[in-house]
């Protein structure tokens, strides 16, 4: 409630292709932003009474919630309670994402329907039903607020107030209209809320439960019946509880994960059966040691003892599965684009399944057309993918890839053992994934070299979110590791993974395959300057050219003729100097730029330089592939001639 004067200037909120800050503040109806400002407190408080009574009360609880537990159980907690993860290591959220439990320590309809549920025991033991249905009500709205209210709480909420009053006027609650009446309250108040994350996953979360927990429950029963002949009701309550319905959600949010994240959590099925059964436990014992400590601070202390093995618990589990090999399956942007395409059949066949079931079982011949559509697609599929192993397989030749990236350098080199060296990765990280995913072997996607032949933030910056998904076996490099944030991103990134990283040195020779290596001729500060060498075919990289590297190499007098030369930094004419050319005599000469460069890159100087030689240009030719079997080159680009 405090009165503040800001004096500043007001910015549009940035956005990228990874990411818009700008469409996450609209959501919030924020529309601008100020950076440097001057913040004066001026006297008097008209805020609300309300809203600052449930901050102080908020803050006070993860007070509290430190206070009772230690880290990560305390902010676990804080997760759980008051959806407050900031205070989780980055490795511990990386592996509640890993095995797709990442669900429990966001708020969501499953907390809301514990609150619910113990609210309204409560209540009962002091009034009759429908007062009790009213102070549940105000008491999940209550929580709400408490918790900051995002799209998935509000819609948890909702759905969980439509709940109680559908008990309480005696209505048969339909969960498909309940969530449909929900999202269009949301959207009427909202319309953004349609893109955002958390709504749509914890909408689609909701539709899995509706359309799929009640068949796939009562499919295990009817299979449990045929094995035993005593009560079961037990046994299938907790195979409901635990395991169906966390299927039946994530059928439904599979895609939209993958979207969002281009990632796919095969082990989630294994790890959430063993974390689900103890979370009331976390949730409710957590609470009510975090509330009762306000009042009696010792009492609070005595329950939080029991709420810290479950939570224990539920990281160590967590923990254990994020350990299982190959529990993650990470995606290229395009497949988990073509992945929504999954929603069609998925949702066809539910809402059909009675009228295909009647006609498959009404003749043999429907039979026989399924079993030969099933043929078909099993069919269709195994081609699409042997043709995508066979077009990464390799043509046992020697190839350069000049990936098209914008005004930096990605470099890719396959060698005809099938090995995979990336050089520098540019700015765009959509760029440069759908390059390398188009390029990579299907099954195993993995680099076996990455070498940083600059530190530049521009020539980086696209890779701490590629190799997530492309991860490297070995790192060459070369350069400043504090000129860039990039830079230091990704040395921490190795460090925490544990991969093998080789400083370069001149005169460095790195074996990439039977008579291939990269050669450093030259490396300082910025980078270093690699010659690539197979048999005879040579090609000259100077992506990270330091003050007097060309001096130091009598301008390619110490280097000699060569097959292939990148143009230093995009064409820039200082860093590319005419004498140059005339002592490496290239076959070829590439030059990657965006097009449209807004510093105007290549020089005209630089061109004018070139002329009489054979240039290819990323912002004309897109990917340039240069192959070579030792002697003989070979060119293709992507555009043009």
């Amino acid at each position: 409630g405090e009165r503040l004067r800001i004096r500043g200037q007001l910015q549009t909120p940035p956005e990228n292709e990874d990411f818009s800050y700008k469409d996450y503040l609209a959501r919030q109806s924020i529309y601008s932003y100020v950076t440097k400002s001057e913040v004066t407190r001026l006297p008097g408080n008209n805020g609300n009474i309300i809203s600052t009574q449930i901050y102080k009360l908020k803050s006070k609880l993860l007070e509290n919630t430190y206070r009772l537990f230690q880290d990560p159980e305390a902010s676990l907690f804080a997760g759980i309670l008051f959806g407050v993860d900031t205070g989780l290591p980055k490795k511990l959220q990386e592996a509640f994402k890993n095995t797709g439990t990442a669900h429990i320590i966001a708020i969501s309809g499953f907390n809301i329907a514990i609150i619910a549920g113990v609210l309204f025991a409560t209540f009962k033991y002091f009034f009759n039903e429908r007062i009790s249905a009213i102070l549940a009500i105000c008491g999940i709205f209550f929580y709400m607020f408490l918790v900051g209210g995002d799209a998935a709480v509000f819609r948890a909420t909702l759905m969980g107030t439509i709940s109680i009053l559908g008990r309480q006027t005696g209505r048969r609650n339909d969960g498909l209209n309940a969530l449909g009446a929900v999202a269009l309250i949301m959207t009427l108040l909202n319309p953004l809320v349609l893109w955002d994350v958390g709504f749509q996953l914890s909408f689609f979360a909701t539709l899995g439960l509706i359309l799929y927990a009640e068949p796939f429950s009562q499919f295990t029963e009817n299979l449990l019946a045929k094995f035993s002949k005593g009560d079961i009701s037990t046994f299938t309550k907790l195979i409901n509880e635990n395991v169906l319905l966390t299927f039946a959600a994530q059928l439904t949010t599979i895609p939209i994960m993958a979207y969002h994240f281009n990632r796919i959590s095969l082990i989630s099925l294994i790890a959430n059966p063993f974390i689900l059964p103890v979370q009331p436990a976390v949730m409710i014992i957590g609470g009510l040691s975090v509330f009762i400590s306000l009042i009696i601070y010792p009492l609070g202390q005595l329950i939080a003892w029991f709420a810290w093995a479950f939570s224990a618990y539920t990281i160590r589990i967590v923990e254990f599965f994020d350990k299982v090999p190959n529990g993650v399956i990470v995606i290229s942007d395009t497949f988990s684009q073509l992945i929504l395409l999954m929603y069609f059949p998925l949702l066809f066949l539910t809402f059909n399944w009675s009228a295909i079931k009647e006609r498959f079982l009404a003749s043999s011949s429907s039979l026989r057309a399924a079993a030969l559509t099933i043929a078909f697609t099993i069919t269709f599929v195994c081609m699409i993918i042997f043709w995508r192993s066979s077009a990464t397989a390799g043509d046992g030749r020697f190839h350069i890839i000049f990936l098209d990236v914008g005004s930096a350098d990605a470099v890719l080199i396959q060698t005809p053992e099938g090995r995979n060296i990336l050089i520098n990765g540019g700015a765009s990280a959509s760029e440069l994934s759908d390059e390398l995913g188009r390029r990579l072997p299907f099954f195993s996607p993995n680099l076996d070299w990455l070498i940083i032949a600059s530190t530049q933030e521009d020539q980086l910056s696209a890779l701490p979110r590629v190799l997530e998904r492309y991860p490297p076996e070995n790192v060459l490099l070369s350069g400043n590791i504090q000129a860039s944030f990039s830079a230091q991103t990704l040395d921490k990134y190795f460090a925490d993974e544990n991969i093998p990283v080789t400083r370069a040195e001149a005169g460095q020779k790195l074996h990439v395959g039977e008579n291939a290596y990269v050669e450093i001729q030259a490396e300082g500060p910025r980078g270093s300057v690699l010659l690539i060498q197979y048999q005879n075919f040579r090609a000259l990289l100077p992506i990270g050219i330091n003050e007097g590297t060309f001096e130091s190499l009598e301008f390619g007098n110490t280097i000699g003729d060569v097959d292939v030369l990148l143009l230093a930094d995009s064409g820039y004419a200082p860093s590319n100097p005419a004498d140059l050319f005339e002592n490496l005599t290239p076959q070829l000469v590439v030059l990657s730029v965006a097009a449209g460069d807004p510093d105007g890159l290549p020089s005209q100087d630089t061109l004018d330089s070139l002329e009489g030689y054979s240039l290819l240009r990323t912002d004309r030719n897109g990917w340039i592939d240069i192959s070579t079997d030792g002697f003989e080159m070979q060119v293709i680009v992507e555009r043009g001639n």
